[in-house]
Protein backbone atom coordinates (compact mmCIF):
# COMPACT_ATOMS: atom_id res chain seq x y z
CA UNK A 1 0.00 0.00 0.00
CA UNK A 2 1.42 3.37 -0.57
CA UNK A 3 1.56 6.12 1.63
CA UNK A 4 -1.24 8.68 2.28
CA UNK A 5 -1.18 11.21 -0.12
CA UNK A 6 -4.45 13.62 0.01
CA UNK A 7 -3.56 16.83 -1.14
CA UNK A 8 -5.25 19.89 -1.32
CA UNK A 9 -5.34 21.47 -4.71
CA UNK A 10 -6.47 25.19 -3.46
CA UNK A 11 -3.91 28.02 -2.93
CA UNK A 12 -2.38 27.44 0.43
CA UNK A 13 -2.30 30.68 1.94
CA UNK A 14 -3.53 34.06 0.09
CA UNK A 15 -1.60 37.23 1.68
CA UNK A 16 -3.71 39.61 2.81
CA UNK A 17 -3.68 43.27 2.18
CA UNK A 18 -1.33 45.61 3.49
CA UNK A 19 1.50 44.21 1.52
CA UNK A 20 3.23 47.52 0.91
CA UNK A 21 3.85 48.34 4.09
CA UNK A 22 7.27 49.30 5.10
CA UNK A 23 7.33 46.16 7.40
CA UNK A 24 5.18 43.02 6.97
CA UNK A 25 2.88 41.85 9.53
CA UNK A 26 4.24 38.68 11.47
CA UNK A 27 1.41 36.68 9.86
CA UNK A 28 2.52 37.93 5.70
CA UNK A 29 5.95 36.58 7.58
CA UNK A 30 4.27 33.44 8.45
CA UNK A 31 2.83 33.61 4.56
CA UNK A 32 5.51 33.76 2.63
CA UNK A 33 7.32 31.01 5.39
CA UNK A 34 4.60 28.22 4.34
CA UNK A 35 5.11 29.25 0.63
CA UNK A 36 8.73 29.15 0.92
CA UNK A 37 7.87 25.68 2.82
CA UNK A 38 9.71 26.66 6.07
CA UNK A 39 7.17 25.69 7.96
CA UNK A 40 8.79 25.92 11.27
CA UNK A 41 9.80 29.67 10.85
CA UNK A 42 6.23 30.18 9.56
CA UNK A 43 4.82 28.31 13.10
CA UNK A 44 7.06 30.94 14.79
CA UNK A 45 5.21 33.67 12.74
CA UNK A 46 2.11 32.43 12.86
CA UNK A 47 1.80 32.30 16.36
CA UNK A 48 3.22 36.21 17.09
CA UNK A 49 0.39 37.06 14.93
CA UNK A 50 -2.30 34.73 17.03
CA UNK A 51 -0.96 36.59 20.31
CA UNK A 52 -1.53 39.76 18.29
CA UNK A 53 -5.13 38.75 17.96
CA UNK A 54 -5.08 40.79 14.88
CA UNK A 55 -5.43 38.09 11.96
CA UNK A 56 -6.35 35.15 14.27
CA UNK A 57 -8.24 32.56 12.10
CA UNK A 58 -6.01 33.37 9.26
CA UNK A 59 -3.02 32.80 11.69
CA UNK A 60 -4.61 29.63 13.01
CA UNK A 61 -5.55 27.90 9.33
CA UNK A 62 -1.29 28.50 8.42
CA UNK A 63 -0.69 27.53 11.74
CA UNK A 64 -2.43 23.94 11.03
CA UNK A 65 -1.66 23.96 7.62
CA UNK A 66 2.15 24.34 8.46
CA UNK A 67 1.85 21.40 11.15
CA UNK A 68 0.10 19.16 8.70
CA UNK A 69 3.06 20.08 6.13
CA UNK A 70 5.65 19.35 8.78
CA UNK A 71 3.18 15.56 9.81
CA UNK A 72 2.25 17.05 13.48
CA UNK A 73 -1.07 16.22 13.00
CA UNK A 74 -2.23 16.50 16.44
CA UNK A 75 -1.17 19.67 16.16
CA UNK A 76 -2.07 20.65 13.30
CA UNK A 77 -5.70 19.29 14.32
CA UNK A 78 -5.50 21.59 17.37
CA UNK A 79 -5.08 24.74 15.33
CA UNK A 80 -7.51 23.99 12.58
CA UNK A 81 -10.48 23.39 14.92
CA UNK A 82 -9.91 26.71 16.78
CA UNK A 83 -9.52 28.73 13.44
CA UNK A 84 -12.73 26.39 12.69
CA UNK A 85 -14.62 27.81 15.33
CA UNK A 86 -13.71 31.00 15.46
CA UNK A 87 -13.93 31.58 11.56
CA UNK A 88 -17.45 33.81 11.17
CA UNK A 89 -20.41 31.97 9.11
CA UNK A 90 -20.50 34.57 6.66
CA UNK A 91 -16.80 33.85 5.70
CA UNK A 92 -17.57 30.98 3.96
CA UNK A 93 -14.44 30.54 1.39
CA UNK A 94 -12.29 30.80 4.65
CA UNK A 95 -14.81 28.19 6.99
CA UNK A 96 -14.73 25.64 3.85
CA UNK A 97 -11.33 26.15 3.03
CA UNK A 98 -10.63 25.53 7.33
CA UNK A 99 -12.98 22.93 6.83
CA UNK A 100 -11.21 21.26 3.58
CA UNK A 101 -7.77 20.79 5.75
CA UNK A 102 -9.18 19.39 8.48
CA UNK A 103 -10.75 16.66 6.99
CA UNK A 104 -7.18 16.06 5.45
CA UNK A 105 -5.92 15.97 9.09
CA UNK A 106 -8.56 13.55 10.77
CA UNK A 107 -7.99 10.71 7.87
CA UNK A 108 -4.07 11.05 8.15
CA UNK A 109 -4.90 10.16 11.91
CA UNK A 110 -7.09 7.25 10.92
CA UNK A 111 -10.07 9.49 11.97
CA UNK A 112 -12.32 8.30 8.90
CA UNK A 113 -15.79 8.72 10.27
CA UNK A 114 -14.72 12.26 11.17
CA UNK A 115 -12.96 13.42 8.25
CA UNK A 116 -16.28 12.69 6.46
CA UNK A 117 -18.50 14.33 9.01
CA UNK A 118 -15.75 17.38 8.65
CA UNK A 119 -16.48 17.09 5.01
CA UNK A 120 -20.58 17.14 5.19
CA UNK A 121 -19.97 20.50 7.22
CA UNK A 122 -17.63 21.55 4.57
CA UNK A 123 -19.69 20.61 1.34
CA UNK A 124 -23.10 22.09 3.86
CA UNK A 125 -21.13 25.52 3.11
CA UNK A 126 -19.58 25.29 -0.33
CA UNK A 127 -20.07 22.64 -2.81
CA UNK A 128 -16.97 21.57 -3.91
CA UNK A 129 -14.84 18.93 -6.16
CA UNK A 130 -12.76 18.55 -3.45
CA UNK A 131 -15.42 18.46 -0.98
CA UNK A 132 -16.40 15.11 -2.67
CA UNK A 133 -13.23 13.35 -3.21
CA UNK A 134 -11.98 14.04 0.51
CA UNK A 135 -15.87 12.58 2.16
CA UNK A 136 -15.21 9.60 -0.58
CA UNK A 137 -11.89 8.90 0.52
CA UNK A 138 -13.06 8.63 4.37
CA UNK A 139 -16.06 6.36 2.85
CA UNK A 140 -13.57 3.54 0.93
CA UNK A 141 -12.18 3.29 4.29
CA UNK A 142 -14.77 2.51 6.12
CA UNK A 143 -16.36 0.38 3.50
CA UNK A 144 -18.72 2.24 2.64
CA UNK A 145 -18.21 1.46 -1.11
CA UNK A 146 -21.61 2.57 -2.70
CA UNK A 147 -20.93 6.23 -1.15
CA UNK A 148 -17.42 6.23 -2.06
CA UNK A 149 -18.29 5.61 -5.71
CA UNK A 150 -21.41 8.23 -5.69
CA UNK A 151 -18.83 10.80 -4.00
CA UNK A 152 -16.17 9.70 -6.90
CA UNK A 153 -18.52 9.85 -9.76
CA UNK A 154 -19.41 13.54 -8.87
CA UNK A 155 -15.76 14.41 -8.65
CA UNK A 156 -15.20 12.19 -12.09
CA UNK A 157 -17.85 14.23 -13.69
CA UNK A 158 -16.71 15.74 -16.82
CA UNK A 159 -13.63 16.40 -15.64
CA UNK A 160 -11.17 17.59 -17.72
CA UNK A 161 -8.39 17.20 -15.13
CA UNK A 162 -5.97 14.04 -15.66
CA UNK A 163 -5.26 14.64 -11.42
CA UNK A 164 -8.87 13.84 -10.62
CA UNK A 165 -8.59 10.11 -11.89
CA UNK A 166 -5.31 9.52 -10.83
CA UNK A 167 -6.42 10.16 -7.35
CA UNK A 168 -9.17 8.19 -7.27
CA UNK A 169 -7.39 5.47 -8.72
CA UNK A 170 -4.85 5.83 -5.59
CA UNK A 171 -7.63 5.95 -2.92
CA UNK A 172 -8.62 2.64 -4.24
CA UNK A 173 -5.19 0.89 -4.68
CA UNK A 174 -4.11 2.02 -0.96
CA UNK A 175 -7.32 0.26 -0.22
CA UNK A 176 -6.42 -3.08 -1.86
CA UNK A 177 -8.55 -2.54 -4.61
CA UNK A 178 -6.72 -1.57 -7.66
CA UNK A 179 -9.20 -3.18 -10.15
CA UNK A 180 -11.94 -0.63 -9.17
CA UNK A 181 -10.00 1.98 -9.66
CA UNK A 182 -8.37 1.01 -13.00
CA UNK A 183 -11.41 2.49 -14.33
CA UNK A 184 -11.16 6.01 -13.22
CA UNK A 185 -7.54 5.75 -15.25
CA UNK A 186 -9.55 4.24 -18.37
CA UNK A 187 -11.61 7.62 -18.28
CA UNK A 188 -8.69 10.05 -18.12
CA UNK A 189 -7.21 8.58 -21.17
CA UNK A 190 -10.18 9.87 -22.92
CA UNK A 191 -9.11 13.80 -22.23
CA UNK A 192 -7.96 14.94 -25.20
CA UNK A 193 -4.46 17.12 -25.59
CA UNK A 194 -1.12 16.97 -26.60
CA UNK A 195 0.99 19.66 -24.99
CA UNK A 196 4.00 18.16 -22.52
CA UNK A 197 1.85 17.90 -19.48
CA UNK A 198 -0.81 16.30 -21.07
CA UNK A 199 1.89 13.49 -23.12
CA UNK A 200 3.17 13.72 -18.76
CA UNK A 201 -0.18 13.00 -17.15
CA UNK A 202 -0.95 10.36 -19.89
CA UNK A 203 2.28 8.85 -18.97
CA UNK A 204 1.79 8.53 -15.16
CA UNK A 205 -1.43 7.16 -16.05
CA UNK A 206 0.09 3.87 -18.47
CA UNK A 207 2.81 3.73 -15.19
CA UNK A 208 -0.22 3.11 -12.93
CA UNK A 209 -1.82 0.73 -15.37
CA UNK A 210 1.43 -1.56 -16.09
CA UNK A 211 1.51 -0.38 -20.12
CA UNK A 212 5.36 0.37 -19.36
CA UNK A 213 5.97 0.93 -23.13
CA UNK A 214 3.14 2.85 -23.83
CA UNK A 215 4.08 4.89 -20.59
CA UNK A 216 7.98 5.40 -21.84
CA UNK A 217 6.54 6.86 -25.34
CA UNK A 218 4.49 9.49 -23.39
CA UNK A 219 6.90 10.55 -20.84
CA UNK A 220 9.77 10.43 -23.13
CA UNK A 221 7.96 12.84 -25.58
CA UNK A 222 7.06 15.05 -22.60
CA UNK A 223 10.62 15.12 -21.69
CA UNK A 224 11.67 15.96 -24.90
CA UNK A 225 9.71 18.98 -24.93
CA UNK A 226 11.16 20.28 -21.49
CA UNK A 227 8.65 18.87 -19.09
CA UNK A 228 11.69 18.01 -16.44
CA UNK A 229 9.17 16.24 -14.28
CA UNK A 230 8.54 13.40 -16.83
CA UNK A 231 12.09 12.31 -15.72
CA UNK A 232 11.01 10.95 -12.65
CA UNK A 233 8.69 8.60 -13.85
CA UNK A 234 10.84 7.35 -16.79
CA UNK A 235 12.68 6.20 -13.69
CA UNK A 236 10.34 4.58 -12.14
CA UNK A 237 9.12 2.51 -15.29
CA UNK A 238 12.53 1.00 -16.10
CA UNK A 239 12.80 0.42 -12.38
CA UNK A 240 9.45 -1.54 -12.82
CA UNK A 241 11.44 -3.65 -15.72
CA UNK A 242 14.03 -4.47 -13.99
CA UNK A 243 16.06 -1.90 -15.99
CA UNK A 244 17.76 0.04 -13.18
CA UNK A 245 20.73 1.12 -15.51
CA UNK A 246 17.78 3.32 -17.20
CA UNK A 247 16.20 4.31 -14.13
CA UNK A 248 19.16 5.52 -12.13
CA UNK A 249 20.33 7.63 -15.60
CA UNK A 250 16.70 9.52 -15.58
CA UNK A 251 17.17 10.02 -11.54
CA UNK A 252 20.86 11.47 -11.86
CA UNK A 253 19.33 13.59 -14.90
CA UNK A 254 16.49 15.35 -12.49
CA UNK A 255 19.40 16.30 -9.97
CA UNK A 256 19.92 19.12 -11.85
CA UNK A 257 16.56 20.43 -10.48
CA UNK A 258 16.38 21.75 -7.14
CA UNK A 259 12.27 20.62 -6.64
CA UNK A 260 13.25 17.04 -7.91
CA UNK A 261 16.15 16.52 -5.74
CA UNK A 262 14.28 14.33 -2.93
CA UNK A 263 12.21 12.22 -5.18
CA UNK A 264 15.59 12.10 -7.60
CA UNK A 265 17.40 10.68 -4.70
CA UNK A 266 14.94 8.45 -3.54
CA UNK A 267 14.47 6.48 -6.82
CA UNK A 268 18.11 5.70 -6.66
CA UNK A 269 17.88 4.92 -3.55
CA UNK A 270 15.41 2.29 -4.51
CA UNK A 271 17.51 1.28 -7.63
CA UNK A 272 20.11 0.56 -5.22
CA UNK A 273 17.98 -1.83 -2.94
CA UNK A 274 16.85 -3.54 -6.31
CA UNK A 275 20.77 -3.72 -6.95
CA UNK A 276 21.35 -5.40 -3.37
CA UNK A 277 23.91 -2.30 -2.69
CA UNK A 278 21.56 -1.45 0.77
CA UNK A 279 24.98 1.19 1.44
CA UNK A 280 24.27 3.22 -1.18
CA UNK A 281 20.68 3.11 -0.58
CA UNK A 282 20.76 4.41 2.66
CA UNK A 283 23.22 6.99 1.62
CA UNK A 284 20.75 8.48 -1.18
CA UNK A 285 18.29 8.36 1.37
CA UNK A 286 20.34 10.71 3.47
CA UNK A 287 20.88 13.09 0.90
CA UNK A 288 17.04 13.25 -0.39
CA UNK A 289 16.56 13.66 3.94
CA UNK A 290 19.26 16.61 3.62
CA UNK A 291 17.28 18.47 1.07
CA UNK A 292 14.60 18.92 3.34
CA UNK A 293 11.51 18.47 1.05
CA UNK A 294 8.98 17.54 3.52
CA UNK A 295 6.35 15.73 0.86
CA UNK A 296 9.26 12.93 0.23
CA UNK A 297 9.86 12.78 3.48
CA UNK A 298 7.63 9.54 4.60
CA UNK A 299 8.79 7.70 1.24
CA UNK A 300 12.64 8.29 2.12
CA UNK A 301 11.98 7.49 5.75
CA UNK A 302 9.92 3.75 5.05
CA UNK A 303 12.33 3.13 1.82
CA UNK A 304 15.33 3.41 4.78
CA UNK A 305 13.73 0.71 6.91
CA UNK A 306 13.58 -1.73 3.83
CA UNK A 307 17.02 -1.14 3.11
CA UNK A 308 18.33 -1.64 6.90
CA UNK A 309 15.61 -4.78 6.91
CA UNK A 310 17.36 -6.21 3.34
CA UNK A 311 20.58 -5.36 5.54
CA UNK A 312 19.35 -7.40 8.03
CA UNK A 313 20.42 -4.80 10.47
CA UNK A 314 16.97 -5.28 12.61
CA UNK A 315 17.82 -3.35 15.59
CA UNK A 316 18.34 -0.35 13.44
CA UNK A 317 15.45 -1.48 11.38
CA UNK A 318 12.90 -2.04 14.11
CA UNK A 319 14.60 1.55 15.80
CA UNK A 320 13.52 3.37 12.26
CA UNK A 321 10.09 2.19 11.65
CA UNK A 322 9.23 2.63 16.00
CA UNK A 323 10.21 6.43 14.92
CA UNK A 324 8.18 6.34 11.56
CA UNK A 325 4.62 4.99 13.34
CA UNK A 326 5.29 7.37 15.78
CA UNK A 327 5.23 10.28 13.04
CA UNK A 328 2.77 8.46 10.15
CA UNK A 329 0.42 5.69 12.93
CA UNK A 330 -1.83 5.27 9.77
CA UNK A 331 0.44 3.52 7.05
CA UNK A 332 -0.79 -0.24 7.59
CA UNK A 333 2.18 -0.51 4.85
CA UNK A 334 4.47 0.16 7.25
CA UNK A 335 1.92 -1.57 10.72
CA UNK A 336 2.68 -4.83 8.56
CA UNK A 337 6.32 -4.04 8.46
CA UNK A 338 6.75 -3.78 11.96
CA UNK A 339 4.77 -7.12 12.68
CA UNK A 340 7.55 -8.87 10.81
CA UNK A 341 10.54 -7.19 12.38
CA UNK A 342 8.77 -7.90 16.21
CA UNK A 343 9.55 -11.56 14.44
CA UNK A 344 12.91 -11.39 13.88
Amino acid sequence: MKGKFIVLTGCILCLLAGCGKDTPSYYELGAEDLEGKDYQSAIENFELAIADEKYEVEALRGEGIAYLKMGKYEEAQQALEKARDLAADSEKAMRADILAYLAVVQYQRGDYEGSAATCDQMLDVKNSKEGYFLRGTAYLHLDQYDKAASDFGKVAADSKEYNDYLEIYRVYEECDMKADGESYLEMALEIEGSDEQDHYDRGRVYYYLEEYDEAKKELTTSYNDGYKQAAIYLGKVYAEQGDTANARANYKESLSEQSLQAKAYNGMAYCDILDGDYDSALSNIQKGLDTGDQDEKQALLFNEIVAYEKKMDYASAKEKITAYLEAYPTDERAVKENYFLETR
